[in-house]
């Protein structure tokens, strides 16, 4: 009985050396998948960082990191597609992911920006009640991402961004926030122009923060700073999937001057 007892302990000692190596050999693949999704993701290849970050998942990465990396990978494909039903199916799985990053954790700054983003990326695809709602929503993660990490430069952006859209509102979509917020949100060109200028000061390097600078300023009026804005922008390289995107805005923006 005793050597008995004495060869099981030793077994079970055996088997939990396997699982401890099993388990650290996963985590280095899924550290390198990680690795590969992120270079992937910079070299603007959505595609090959989706599958490498979905692998990831498969092998047991579902902390916040993952999930929002995944929800992005998501929303920037929308960009490699015409189809509007292709366009909003990505987005809504991208939010999917994007929700579960924040139940995995709440205060991760990149999850609730992610929440912003896919929630903005779904808006022209839902009706003008769900808009507004998404607007809430927008604001609510935007804030928290803030919040959480005031020297992301994006959540800086969403926040202008969404003074911008509100403040150009006409009279029915207005009606329809009043229903939804129970009241008018105070939002504002001003207000628009001083949260993307912090975006600015942040991430000067980034294309949208000052095409969007640009269109507010164009919006108030302020003629000679909107083309200054615009310009940067458009001078600037595309370094993010969106960046053409922006600069047809920028040019558009141009245009009217």
């Amino acid at each position: 009985m005793f050597r008995r007892r004495v060869g099981l302990k030793a077994l079970a000692a055996v088997l939990a050396l396997f699982s401890l190596a099993a388990s650290a050999h996963a985590d280095s693949d899924i550290a390198q998948l990680i690795a590969e999704g992120d270079a992937y993701d910079a070299k603007l290849d959505n595609m090959r960082a989706l599958e490498a970050y979905l692998q990831a998942e498969k092998l047991g990465a579902t902390g916040a990191a993952t999930l929002y990396r995944i929800a992005r990978q998501y929303a920037l494909r929308m960009n490699d597609t015409t189809s509007e039903s292709a366009q909003r199916d990505l987005a809504e799985t991208a939010l999917t992911y994007a929700k579960r990053a924040i139940a995995a954790d709440p205060n991760s700054a990149k999850a609730q920006l992610s929440a912003a983003v896919c929630y903005g990326r779904l808006v022209p695809y839902v009706s003008s009640k769900q808009k507004v709602e998404y607007s809430r929503l927008i604001k609510q993660h935007a804030d928290a991402a803030l919040q959480l990490d005031p020297t992301d430069s994006y959540a800086w952006h969403i926040l202008g961004v969404w003074n911008y859209e509100l403040a150009k509102m006409g009279p029915f979509m207005r009606g329809v926030v009043k229903v939804v917020y129970g009241g008018i949100p105070e939002a504002s060109n001003e207000e628009a122009a001083r949260l993307l200028r912090k975006a600015v000061e942040i991430a000067p390097d980034r294309v949208s923060h000052h095409v969007e600078l640009g269109r507010t300023y164009l919006a108030l009026g302020m003629k000679a700073q909107a083309r200054s804005e615009l310009q940067r922008g458009l001078a600037l390289p595309d370094r993010e999937k969106d960046d053409p995107v922006s600069k047809k805005r920028a040019r558009e923006a141009l245009a009217e001057l």
